[in-house]
Parts: C-alpha cells; structure tokens; sequence
C-alpha cells in the first residue's frame, strides 16, 4: 500500500518497522465542547485506513488521544462552572457516543493527557538534561527550536519565516519568540499537577509526544491529523520527540484535508460547525459518510446542505439494487453464488483493491462501487437468462461486494426499511396514504389482466403525477420515487 508521506512530500509505499505490524497515531479532539461535523470527517477517515491495513494483513495498533488539558478546556469549564477536568469527562463521553453512532470503531488505545503528567514531566526533564529545553524564571519550560538543525522539516518552512501561525507566548523570559512552551507554569484549580519547574500543566505540543511514546514506542509507522496540524503542532512533535530520543519519529505522515463551511475551517471556537448530532439528525450516518468518501482524504470539503443531500439519489439507487438481489435470493435460499463468467466479481475486487492500496483513493473505490451496482442491474435486466442462474450470478456480485461496504459501513440498513424512510417524506410531503397506493397497483394489475389498458394506463398515469413510478417485471409490479420526486425531496 502506498501513502503520501507529508514529510517527503512524495507518495512511498507503507515499510512497517516490523513486519506484519502496522503502528498508527492520530491525533483526537480538544474535548471542551461538542464534536462538529469536522471530526467525524477525521475519525472516519482514520477509521477506515485502519480497518484497511487490517483487511491487507497487518496486524494494526491504533492510537487515537483525547486532549483533556488546555486552554480552552479551562475556560470553557470557568463559563460553565465546572472543573476542567469534569468538563472534559463529559465531552469525551460525548465524544464516544458520537464516533459510536457514526460507526467509528473505538482505537486500540484512547488515552488522555490527565493520565500521563508523570510521563510528561519526565519527558521535559530529560529535555532539561539535553539543554534542549529551558526553565524560565517563573517556572515556565521550552523548547529551543533553534537547537534542532532539521526544524521545519515537516512543513518545509525556514524558521526565520515562521510567525504564521505559530502559538507564540507572549513572555519575556523566552530566549527565541519561536520557543515553544512545553509546561506552563499556573496553578489553575483542577488542571494543574506539581512538577520539579512549579506547579502548572503541559503544554499542547508535548502531549501527543508523550502518549505517542508511551503506547507505541519511541518509533511507529503512520502519524495522522488534520492538515492545520503540520504547523505548528506535528512540528513540534518532531522536535522535541526526536530531541528527547535521538532517532527518528514517525514514518510517514499522513494529513486529512479539511471541512468547510463558505471556505472558512469548520472550528467550534469560531461557531462556525455543525455538531456531528445535528449532523446525524439531519442526514444520517450512511449519507454522511457517502459524501466523505466521493473526494480524496487529502482535499478539502466545503460543506453544502444541497450537495450532501444530493447523494441520497445514488445511496437510494444503490439501495434498490440490493433489495431487488435480496428480495430473490429470500424467495430462494436454496441457491448458492455462482459467478457468471461475463460478470465476475473478481474484477471488481481487484479494482476496489488497486483503488485503495493507491493513497486510500476513496472516489475510485466508490467508482467501482458503481461499476459492481450497476452490473447486478444489468443482469436483473439480461433476457434468456434462467432464473436460477440470475440469483446465482446476482449472489456472487452481492456476496463480494457487501465485505467491502462492511468495511466502508454503508449500505448497512435494511433496504427495505431505508425505503421505507424516504417513502414515509414523499407520501407525507404529498399527502399520500400507502393504501391508496397499493389499491391503484392493485386495479392496474387487474385491468392490466383483464386487458383493459386504457384504465391500466390511467392508473400509471394518475401515480406519475404524484412522483411514483411503476415497475412491472416477472415477479410482478411494483413501485418507487420518480428521478423527479427524488430531486424534489434531497432538494
């Protein structure tokens, strides 16, 4: 599998540093407020290279932090009333209910910086001891950017230029402005811990470093985050890591574009997001998902109402084809997958494959997708084909394909209750009865036998005009949402 590799700026094929183990960090939430739609497009994303790795044989450890110390923790929690660190619980428990409904796989390890303040201050001291990082006078401690001959590696800046932003503190006592802080000396009532530089908490950068180091070793394979995060966060993380260790960091550095909103980053400090409930209420978790996976992780999304709803058309297409497979294949289980020769899922398979070994490219994965539904329509379509062969062949598409949408966690509902959803807004938008409905079918069928196909043409008529077309094969008419009705409704 090939990744591109922020660090050497190149797509490079993923060498684990040992064989069959793929260790992996991405960074999580700053949990002082509820998760936005912006998560969950890391999560997910995150979330899938970590069951691929899995599907391609490795054997993965995946690391996902929450931040439970800082700033904006502290302040919310002060607005609130309430202790950071009470504050934080509750977000990250909020957080988990979010990522479950967005069917996120919880990381191998979830853990949270209020957890590793012994780490952390034996990780400054250590720096300390290097001369790699500095005491100030009231009890502050950073890092001497200028030390580490390689800074800015990652980002490709000159430290000279860096001021763009940068965190930088505004305290006298630092000898270069580009410093960064690694512990922040303030005695804030439930978020500060005593430490050999006073009584205080970590800075920001040195978190991720620390519980990085704790879990998966001074070296691992794959670094994730946001792409906001390679300046000047994941910089710093290789600074001070390398700093402390000696040798080199993570591998590869994999970065998520971002959403948002008219072109401005999704951010709740801003209020500029919508909450992944919200979300979820809005548009569910398969359409959700449906969306993220049509553009590459590396490109940015800007969120539109109209666009994410739009892709309700192809999830309600998709959908039908499967229930048509499902419906046969109910009526006889006695048939097993048999591929036909000019519709071989193995085909698909393997450009699913290329798809995702290729940088995890999404969109073509989804292409193929495309490509398998629209071969179980064309032979639900072929004429002269024995019946039992159709199910046979339709099985072995359906069968192959449904472990990769397993994977990607669509396609997942039952059809038939999906379709119910969506007929449930129509005949409501409508004011239609389900009833009333089934009674036209069943008149049409009935003068349809009685050869009576003026009235037989009425009726399809009369159920045009209300946004429903007829389908009439040999297991009988039925019917569903014009392309019409459904621009109507996703509009």
């Amino acid at each position: 599998m090939k990744l591109t590799n922020t660090l050497s700026g190149r797509k490079e094929e993923v060498k684990p540093l040992v064989d069959g183990r793929i260790s992996m960090y991405a960074c999580g939430v700053t949990v002082y407020d509820k998760c936005h739609l912006g998560h969950a497009m890391q999560a997910i994303l995150y979330d899938v290279l970590a069951r691929w790795l899995r599907f391609r044989g490795y054997e993965v450890t995946y690391v996902r932090n929450f931040t439970d110390v800082d700033d904006k923790i502290i302040a919310r929690a002060r607005e609130l009333e309430l202790s950071p660190l009470e504050l934080s619980s509750r977000m990250i428990a909020a957080s988990r209910r979010d990522m479950d409904a967005l069917r996120v796989q919880p990381a191998d390890h979830e853990p949270k910086v209020s957890d590793y303040i012994p780490d952390i201050i034996e990780f400054i001291e250590n720096l300390i001891q290097k001369e790699y990082a500095y005491v100030t006078s009231s009890g502050d401690v950073y890092f001497r950017v200028r030390c580490k001959e390689d800074y800015g590696k990652l980002s490709g800046q000159n430290p000279d230029a860096m001021r763009t932003g940068a965190r930088i503190d505004a305290d006298p006592d630092k000898e270069d402005p580009l410093d960064f802080a690694l512990w922040k000396s303030e005695d804030v009532e439930g978020a500060a811990w005593d430490s050999p530089f006073g009584k205080g908490r970590p800075g920001w950068h040195i978190e991720c470093s620390v519980m990085s180091n704790c879990i998966l070793g001074e070296r691992f394979d794959i670094h994730g985050g946001g792409r906001d995060l390679v300046f000047p966060h994941h910089e710093n993380e290789i600074a001070q890591s390398e700093a402390r260790h000696g040798c080199g960091f993570a591998s590869t550095w994999v970065h998520c574009g971002l959403l948002t909103i008219e072109r401005q980053k999704m951010s709740k400090s801003t209020g500029n997001f919508i909450t992944i409930e919200d979300a979820l209420r809005e548009y569910g978790v398969e359409l959700i998902r449906w969306n993220l996976y049509q553009y590459h992780y590396a490109s940015n999304i800007d969120f539109s109402d109209a666009a994410f709803r739009q892709g309700l058309k192809k999830l309600y297409s998709f959908y039908r084809t499967l229930s048509s497979v499902q419906r046969l294949s109910t009526a006889f289980p006695e048939f097993r997958a048999v591929p036909l020769p000019e519709y071989d899922p193995e085909s698909f398979e393997k450009e699913f494959i290329e798809a995702m070994d290729d940088d995890l490219n999404l969109p073509r994965a989804m292409s193929t997708v495309h490509g398998w539904f629209q071969a179980m329509n064309e032979v639900l379509a072929l004429k002269g084909l024995k019946q039992g062969r159709r199910i046979q062949g339709l099985l072995a598409l359906k069968e192959s394909l449904m472990e990769f949408l397993n994977l990607l966690e669509i396609c997942q509902e039952d059809p038939e209750s999906f379709f119910r959803d969506i007929h449930a807004r129509w005949f409501a938008r409508q004011g239609l009865k389900a009833d009333w409905v089934d009674t036209l079918v069943k008149e049409r069928n009935q003068a349809r036998k009685s050869r009576d196909f003026a009235r037989a043409d009425q009726i399809r008529d009369e159920l045009a005009v209300r946004g429903l077309r007829l389908l009439d094969t040999a297991e009988g008419t039925s019917w569903e949402l014009s392309d019409q009705a459904l621009e109507e409704l996703v509009r």
